[in-house]
């Protein structure tokens, strides 16, 4: 859940597609509230809740030296859906799409789809 949180991330890039010897990263991020299903399901397969988020991160590679210095985006949104399975096993289905820039040129886009069971 929530992989765009990670230090070592920017959605809408493929893994290790952006290098650099030093780096500097903001992101924000708007985790919207949860809208709750009172009673959506059966006994066997209730939907509890479904969170929306949307964020954006940017990342300046090697900020001290100007001549490698490159700049990045990634813009993208989550939905989190929490659900009960036999009243025993509760398990949240994460999907999420992002978008990445290189400069104001976009590079690429990810989805992503996770399922947690706790």
């Amino acid at each position: 859940m929530k992989r765009y949180r990670d230090y070592s991330s920017l959605p809408g890039f493929k893994i290790d597609e952006v290098s650099a010897l030093s780096f500097v990263r903001e992101m924000v991020e708007w985790n919207l509230p949860p809208v709750v299903f009172e009673s959506l399901g059966t006994p066997g397969f209730y939907l509890n809740w479904l969170r929306p988020a949307v964020f954006a991160a940017g990342l300046w590679t090697d900020p001290g030296r100007s001549a490698l210095r490159k700049n990045y985006a990634s813009v993208g949104t989550q939905a989190d859906l929490r659900f009960s399975v036999l009243h025993w096993y509760d398990m949240t289905l994460s999907v999420g799409y992002a978008v990445g820039y290189q400069g104001s040129r976009r590079a690429g886009s990810e989805w992503m789809i996770s399922l947690k069971i706790m």
